[in-house]
């Protein structure tokens, strides 16, 4: 798939998630195979003031394209965000128009931007004078049911210069819940001559076949489906043609937990991971019989071999699925 200058190989993308897509996360998604990973949103004030050291950006062990995307509602800081991200090895600056959170939303950024087409494309605009890399970005259906956008956003944003549009198919008010509308998708891709990927509500491999053969978009963004399963991203590649790289060494999933907790120790050190882990812990466990019993358990340890031998008591040989 091409966005801009560069090229993908297949179009399955992994979604950016606030607190999830770190380095150690995105590295072992593409260890089963994925087509460019997305890094969690980042605060363009803060980049463009070198406030913060920002590991999450560092791509150590990447294989594929990863896109960084990046938060705010002025033009100018937006700019300088996105040119220092550029230096530091970006494939593409992601612009978020989709965040829900009312932290954000309070401040005019992520999903207020769908109320407020001229900023947005202005903010695109900026972005796209200073960079050589692609520039994309990631919207939703609209602000809510009453004004659904999504289509006259994305023509906006493409006479601005994106080089892609990622749409989140559910509006600011229904946040991750509630059926995808793939209809605004459609709609959106019919707007405009640039590629559509499709995002929301993707939990197993026919979704995205499905959102494919009915929106007629042009890639597949994975986020909440990738949690406790973030082999899911290769399976969908596999199914749409492409060869995924699906690791013969992880059959279980506690293969794929011990490979994927080694990393978070060598990254934050003892303490942060295993709060980090805890929540994924949640979502490998999820809808397996016990897994309550588990979690109740496993959340009041703190030593990392501890954690690691009543994980590997509960799920066993349990395979990948």
């Amino acid at each position: 798939m091409r966005i801009g200058n560069l090229e993908t190989y297949g179009n399955v993308f992994l979604a950016p998630m606030a607190g999830i897509t770190d380095t150690p996360f995105r590295t072992l998604v593409q260890s089963f195979g994925v087509s460019a990973v997305w890094t969690e949103m980042l605060s363009a004030a803060a980049i463009a003031g070198n406030r913060n050291e920002f590991r999450t950006v560092d791509l150590e062990g990447h294989v594929v394209p990863t896109i960084f995307q990046i938060s705010g509602k002025d033009p100018s800081l937006m700019a300088a965000a996105a040119e220092r991200l550029q230096d530091m090895g970006a494939a593409a600056v992601d612009v978020n128009m989709g965040c829900p959170a009312r932290k954000i939303v309070g401040r005019g950024e992520g999903a207020a931007l769908m109320k407020d087409a001229s900023l947005a494309g202005r903010l695109v605009a900026a972005i796209r004078k200073c960079l050589k890399i692609p520039v994309t970005a990631k919207i939703r259906s609209g602000w809510d049911n009453t004004n659904q956008n999504a289509a006259h956003m994305a023509k906006i944003l493409e006479s601005e210069g994106a080089d892609a549009i990622i749409v989140h198919s559910r509006s600011r008010s229904h946040r991750h819940s509630g059926p995808p509308s793939l209809s605004v998708i459609r709609e959106v891709k019919e707007a405009v001559n640039i590629p559509v990927i499709g995002n929301g509500g993707i939990m197993e491999v026919q979704d995205a076949v499905t959102m494919m053969n009915e929106s007629e978009c042009d890639g597949i963004m994975i986020g909440r489906g990738a949690l406790g399963k973030p082999w899911l991203p290769g399976q969908i590649l596999e199914r749409f043609g492409f060869a995924s790289g699906l690791p013969a060494r992880f059959t279980t999933i506690f293969e794929v937990i011990r490979h994927h907790f080694e990393m978070e120790l060598n990254w934050w050190g003892a303490a942060r991971a295993v709060l980090r882990m805890r929540k994924h812990l949640a979502w490998y466990s999820r809808g397996l019989i016990g897994g309550a019993e588990y979690r109740k358990t496993v959340f009041q340890m703190d030593d990392p071999s501890s954690i690691m031998q009543c994980t590997e008591h509960f799920f066993g040989k349990v395979g990948i699925s």
